[in-house]
């Protein structure tokens, strides 16, 4: 019996410190965007890609995309699953990227605040 496998990539696209990190972590796809139109293509020809299941921005890159097919995607696709990570000098907190993250993956909101 042949055994089926869905391996998917994982990719960051950010700055070098990401990248650096990332490969310390064994991650092997990952890409420094130096401008916006450098982001936007690089994220683009991910999201085409097959084995491609997850993609990592930074808050940065994301802030950096104009392009409406992207900007939607990373707001409603599951694959590949977008995942926007703080920028190392970013002090603000993803409790908002997590919340979002919950409610895709479940499709309520665990974390309303039920006050009735």
């Amino acid at each position: 019996m042949e055994k089926m496998t869905n391996a998917y990539r994982i990719a960051a696209v950010g700055n070098h410190s990401l990248e650096l990190g990332f490969k310390l972590a064994g991650i092997t796809e990952s890409h420094v965007a130096e401008s916006a139109q450098d982001s936007e293509a690089t994220i683009l020809g991910l999201m085409q890609r097959e084995d491609i299941g997850i993609i990592v921005l930074t808050t940065g890159i994301a802030a950096q995309v104009k392009d409406r097919r992207i900007r939607e995607a990373m707001l409603s696709s599951m694959k590949p699953l977008f995942i926007v990570v703080a920028d190392i000098n970013d002090t603000a907190v993803s409790e908002d990227n997590l919340r979002h993250l919950i409610i895709r993956a479940l499709g309520i909101d665990i974390m309303k605040n039920n006050k009735s």
